[in-house]
């Protein structure tokens, strides 16, 4: 595969949409967690309809390339499944436990694209490129926001 970008662009691209429909089940799991804290709540419920739109423009451009969908990869599913022990292990702190989680999975997200994007720009495909070039920027804006309320959402824990 080393000299077949194609080749590579397609097998991350299949890895990024088996992450994001783990992570999708996370956040789903993360939106209860969060109700004492509405900042983080609404910023989690909107990040949850990113990664399902993530999910699908993964998907448009797998098949764009002449792929399918993968529906299990044990790489990507085992990451996520530390991720999730991590966030679900209940408790006052969970939000501040799901929230370092989620800080970790944005900076994973962003490197995956990172890498899809440099394979897909050496198979000359724009529309990957731009694809993973969106979804990079909304993993950037969660992090930030993540980065930025951190320290926020553990004073609460800490004073509850």
């Amino acid at each position: 595969m080393a000299n077949e970008p194609h080749q590579w662009t397609l097998s991350w691209l299949s890895d990024a949409y088996l992450m994001e429909r783990s992570i999708t089940e996370v956040l789903e799991n993360h939106v209860s967690a969060t109700n004492k804290h509405p900042e983080l709540h609404a910023r989690v419920l909107q990040h949850l309809e990113e990664t399902r739109n993530h999910e699908r423009l993964v998907e448009e451009c797998i098949n764009r390339l002449g792929g399918s969908a993968p529906s299990i990869k044990a790489s990507i599913s085992t990451f996520m499944g530390q991720m999730r022990a991590v966030s679900q292990a209940g408790g006052e702190d969970e939000p501040l436990k799901d929230s370092i989680s989620d800080y970790a999975t944005e900076h994973f997200e962003m490197a995956t694209y990172k890498a899809i994007m440099t394979a897909a720009e050496a198979e000359n495909d724009p529309e990957t490129v731009d694809t993973c070039r969106k979804i990079l920027l909304d993993e950037e804006d969660m992090a930030r926001f993540l980065d930025d309320h951190l320290a926020q959402v553990a004073t609460t824990v800490v004073r509850s």
